[in-house]
């Protein structure tokens, strides 16, 4: 499946059949998501991959009591590890000066490269890490399409809560949940809006 095939097959699935999701399958979504660009190729992502039904019932909870978050088989919640930030940030500029997509000079110049960073610096790249981590959710999703899975985009959630629930340390921010498994629906494609009304400005 080529992908745009894939962009135009993905739907957000609220039902699923009870099958399990075979292992192999479900590595190679996080393989999907590995694979993933990130600014300064920090790589944020970090997935819990939750099967236990009981921890998907709590979750559900602290999401509005949407059900099919319990109901598939697999549920991915999304972070992003705000502390790649404060340790890896220095070595991340060092790999791409060792690709020869950055200038050692580029490197002198990043902001907070050589820092230490406290806690409150490092709010300031949730933004960012959140962005990077979106990224690599959305290749899951195209990669789901190609397998036969299905998957929804959740952030009507509790983050807070479900943190305590997952007991997440406080550098792991939770972006989105993605439950994941085969579709028991199929649904069309919703009303898009065209070309013209998306592009603000051409200059040329």
């Amino acid at each position: 499946m080529d992908v745009k095939t894939a962009m135009l097959e993905r739907h957000s699935i609220r039902k699923f059949k009870p099958d399990p999701v075979p292992e192999e399958m479900l590595r190679e979504l996080l393989e999907a998501a590995r694979l993933a660009p990130s600014g300064t190729n920090q790589q944020p992502w970090r997935f819990i991959v939750v099967k236990n039904q009981e921890v998907k019932e709590k979750i559900q909870g602290a999401a509005f009591n949407n059900r099919f978050l319990s109901e598939a088989p697999v549920l991915l919640v999304c972070c992003a590890d705000l502390s790649t930030y404060a340790t890896n940030t220095r070595k991340r500029l060092q790999e791409l000066v060792d690709a020869g997509v950055f200038r050692e000079e580029d490197v002198s110049n990043y902001p907070n490269a050589d820092k230490p960073m406290d806690a409150e610096t490092l709010k300031g790249y949730k933004p960012h890490a959140m962005l990077n981590v979106a990224i690599a959710i959305e290749h899951i999703a195209l990669r789901a399409v190609s397998l036969g899975l299905g998957t929804c985009w959740v952030q009507l959630m509790k983050a807070r809560e479900i943190s305590k629930i997952l007991d997440l340390p406080e550098n792991l921010i939770i972006t989105a949940l993605m439950p994941v498994g085969f579709p028991d629906q199929s649904p069309g494609m919703r009303p898009r809006l065209k070309l013209e009304e998306i592009i603000y400005k051409v200059i040329e």
